[in-house]
């Protein structure tokens, strides 16, 4: 059953945490804005495996390159589940096996299933905004509609890594089947 609903209080949320500056050659778009603060939301509304995260760092990995990368960056240092934010830009689809978030850029939309097979059965929490993500495979999706980001889930996907969505996340998200 596929459930849509408004994700405005994770979007206030999303905005009020990326107060970050992008770099000063290239402004931040308020979508760019949005997507880095859901990201690091998506941090929060997730649950690893016991004993899967490491006792001193919370790795955000970044495969490909767009517009979101240099927000992505500004969170590097805040705290996360008691642990450092550490991010990690440009990241091999080799290396992310090490992450807790791989954020997958549109730079990479044409290779999404290979990688995605390489991060297959890790418990880590993948996220991009290329169309057909979750039924690619991937696990959280950042669509725009109009004027807003929703956000697709892939619960199967993140189940399969052993993963788990918040109540929360899963009301303000539309529930998408997918992957092979």
């Amino acid at each position: 059953m596929v459930r849509t609903r408004s994700i405005a209080a994770l979007v206030a949320l999303a905005l009020a945490v990326t107060s970050v500056p992008a770099m000063p050659s290239e402004p931040a778009t308020p979508e760019a804005q949005i997507k880095a603060g859901i990201v690091f939301n998506l941090a929060l509304a997730t649950s690893w495996p016991e004993g899967s995260l490491s006792p001193s760092n919370f790795v955000i990995g970044v495969i490909g390159h767009d517009e979101t990368d240099p927000l992505l960056s500004g969170l590097a240092g805040k705290e996360m589940r008691r642990r450092a934010l550490v991010l990690r830009d440009p990241l091999s689809a080799a290396a992310a096996t090490e992450a807790q978030i791989v954020y997958i850029s549109r730079s990479r939309q044409a290779d999404i299933r290979t990688v995605l097979d390489s991060l297959a059965g890790h418990p880590l929490l993948t996220v991009s905004d290329v169309d057909g993500f979750c039924e690619a495979g991937g696990m959280v999706q950042l669509r725009r509609d109009r004027n807003r980001i929703q956000l697709h889930v892939n619960r199967e996907a993140a189940e399969l890594a052993g993963l788990r969505f918040s109540s929360q996340l899963l009301k303000v998200a539309e529930i998408v089947e997918g992957g092979d």
